[in-house]
């Protein structure tokens, strides 16, 4: 703004210049003592009404205001000395700059500037609040009660508003939904006497003005006294860790204890029954299976009430076969617990080793091994059975011939002797056109035809060994589903409670076992898969004469 110091300054100038006979072009001195005044700056609240003044000299002049900055205000740009305005909305405090240019009657041009500050004057807004679910008041017991603030305002033009905080500030103690929203709401309490639950609203505008406003729903006196809350049916998978949370329970005293029980289904271990937050692990069940579950409560008064809910269990997916006996988990130094972040997804993580003891077994067996002991006959026996013929696999269905102990050595040794060793032969499909040559007879076997593969399947199904004659060689898979990789270091991975005559490793240095698949290395189908049941390597082994094996046969039902 050019301020009246500044109009002496100039005039002091002019003089100056007179006094010092010359120097200007204009030689009037009239015209050299023009000026112009805006007036002085002004501060005005928001909405409110001002005037803008301006003083030119010599009189006669033109004037013409202009906006230089700032909110733009209806009214300029203007044309006479004197203006009346109106001050913007602001959210903040605000300067508008104006200019005045004064034209004298000479022509002369000049200006002046004036500030305006606009100071912001915020309203605090008004809660408006009103219940809108449900229409019949008092509220009954478990009724979901709706209050809604959409109808609050800001008495601002240009507020709005910008949160809410919704409290509770008497009455029993609800949970409330949406409790930073224009709505909220609760579900409503037992009480044994018609109560109201007070809610508070805080409202806050964009210009951080706060608004406040509170209601009363009134409650209905209860005809119940204690509700029972067992929570919502669930479905999981086996092994899996369920949780049971009563605390849904209502009662008028606001205190209770609980009691969980089983109404149905297989017999469970539950954990912290007399807990309002239980739990168990979920069965090893066949197919799907449904658990019904009770929860007893009593209130302070001894008064009771009960809940169930259904928890419905289908299998796990561990795989059709078994898992592989590894049931520790490791770093770098040794064994740690299982699930650990750092070493994840390791064997011990997953799979049945890692529900071994929640598995409902058929029969026995280590680890997740699961072995019935069958007669010769092929039927089942008493686990505790010493004298068994062969064995069946509960988690594949596949029955496992036995060897028998080694007397003498071979050819004098008996037909399914543990040291009986073959060459590979084997005339069904997928032998890769290489059916094998046989070894001679009476040399690493009994057998007077042969010691190949072919005559010993055939051999072991004249005998009708174990009520079957469909015995043939296993896949590797298979001959892997019975081995047990967590005794890797002792003398073969088979459970020697089922598994009792193995092999002499000192025999051929190796305890390969033959199976039913061919192997491409080298070119068609001339050598075959070998699994070494001493530790877990898989092998082959050319179909010469000369290049022996095991041999365990397996059947189906």
């Amino acid at each position: 703004m050019i301020r009246t110091q500044r109009w002496l300054i100039l005039l002091l100038l002019s003089l100056s210049l007179l006094g010092c006979g010359g120097g200007g072009t204009d030689s009037d001195p009239a015209a050299s003592a023009a000026s112009v005044n805006a007036g002085v700056d002004q501060s005005v609240n928001e909405t409110d009404s001002f005037t803008l003044t301006a003083l030119g000299d010599p009189a006669g002049g033109t004037f013409a205001w202009r906006q230089l900055s700032g909110t733009a205000i209806n009214g300029i740009p203007a044309t006479t000395a004197s203006v009346n305005l109106v001050a913007p909305l602001v959210k903040a405090e605000t300067i508008l700059v104006f200019q005045v240019t004064y034209t004298t009657p000479a022509g002369q041009n000049l200006t002046d500037e004036v500030q305006v500050k606009i100071l912001a004057k915020n309203q605090a807004p008004v809660a408006v609040l009103q219940i809108t679910q449900p229409s019949i008041l008092p509220v009954a017991q478990g009724l979901t009660v709706s209050v809604s603030a959409a109808a609050s305002y800001d008495l601002d033009a240009d507020g709005r508003i910008a949160s809410y905080a919704w409290t509770q500030t008497s009455g029993p103690a609800v949970t409330l939904s949406g409790a930073s929203t224009a709505n909220v709401s609760f579900v409503a309490p037992l009480v044994a006497s018609q109560t109201d639950v007070e809610l508070t609203l805080a409202i806050t505008d964009d210009e951080a003005a706060t608004g406040q406003g509170s209601i009363k729903v009134p409650i209905r006196a209860s005809t119940q006294q204690i509700i029972a809350d067992a929570g919502a049916d669930q479905q999981v998978r086996e092994f899996a860790e369920v949780r049971l949370d009563g605390r849904g329970t209502r009662t008028v005293t606001g205190s209770y204890s609980c009691r969980w029980s089983q109404l149905k289904g297989q017999a469970l271990v539950l954990v912290n029954p007399t807990s309002c937050q239980a739990s168990f692990i979920a069965p090893d069940i066949s197919g799907t299976s449904q658990l019904e579950l009770q929860l007893t409560v009593t209130d302070s008064n001894n008064q009771t009430a009960t809940d169930t809910m259904l928890v419905t269990v289908s299998n796990a997916v561990l795989g059709d076969l078994p898992d592989t006996g590894v049931v520790n988990c490791y770093d770098i130094s040794g064994i740690i617990p299982c699930n650990d972040a750092l070493y994840p997804r390791q064997d011990a993580d997953g799979g049945r080793d890692s529900v071994v003891q929640y598995l409902r077994k058929i029969g026995k067996g280590e680890k997740a091994f699961d072995f019935t002991k069958l007669d010769q006959f092929g039927d089942e026996l008493a686990d505790t059975a010493n004298d068994f013929a062969c064995v069946r696999d509960n988690v594949t269905g596949l029955i496992w011939e036995l060897k028998e102990p080694v007397i003498v050595a071979p050819p004098a040794s008996t037909l399914r002797a543990a040291n009986n060793r073959y060459s590979f032969v084997n005339t069904d499909a997928g032998n890769g056109d290489e059916p094998g040559i046989p070894a001679a007879a009476g040399t690493t076997c009994p057998s007077t035809e042969n010691c190949g593969l072919k005559a010993y399947v055939e051999e072991v199904n004249e005998t009708a060994y174990c009520g079957g004659a469909n015995w043939r060689l296993p896949t590797i898979e298979e001959l892997m589903s019975i081995a047990d990789f967590g005794r890797v270091g002792q003398n073969h991975l088979l459970d020697p409670a089922f598994f009792r005559f193995e092999p002499d490793f000192a025999v051929q240095n190796n305890l390969f076992y033959w199976t039913s698949q061919s192997s491409a290395e080298g070119g068609g189908g001339i050598s075959a898969w070998v699994f070494d049941i001493r530790n877990g390597n898989d092998n082959t082994l050319p179909k010469q004469q000369n290049q022996l094996g095991y041999v365990r046969l397996v059947r189906s039902p």
